[in-house]
């Protein structure tokens, strides 16, 4: 089995980076472009601003969070399922969010 992570740091967002109901539902839409199961979500909101929102998956779990002061969102899906790719729930998340630069880090890891 291989484990894949994919890491993203977006700069300049043009997406609302402070909405915490927008960014649960893209972790959802996110999750069921590559055909993950919720299992749990969370959020949490960040005084003066700023969000963590988690997605729990039976394939592992997605994640952002954001600082909308300087338009960047960092961004982690980890998935256990070889058959989901990691880059598609990306494609989703970016087009929501518009970030005028990205930086993508993926790890493999291999279980068994």
């Amino acid at each position: 089995m291989r484990i894949r992570q994919l890491m993203i740091e977006a700069r300049g967002c043009e997406a609302d980076l402070d909405d915490a109901e927008a960014l649960q539902a893209l972790l959802r839409a996110a999750a069921k472009a590559v055909g993950a199961t919720e299992h749990a979500a969370s959020t949490a909101r960040f005084v003066p601003h700023g969000i963590t929102a988690i997605l729990i998956l039976a394939e592992s779990h997605m994640l952002i969070t954001t600082w909308p002061e300087h338009r960047l969102a960092l961004i982690d899906v980890l998935l256990c399922n070889d058959a989901m790719e990691p880059r598609d729930a990306w494609a989703v998340m970016k087009a929501a969010l518009r970030p005028a630069d990205e930086l993508l880090q993926e790890v493999v890891r291999t279980v068994g």
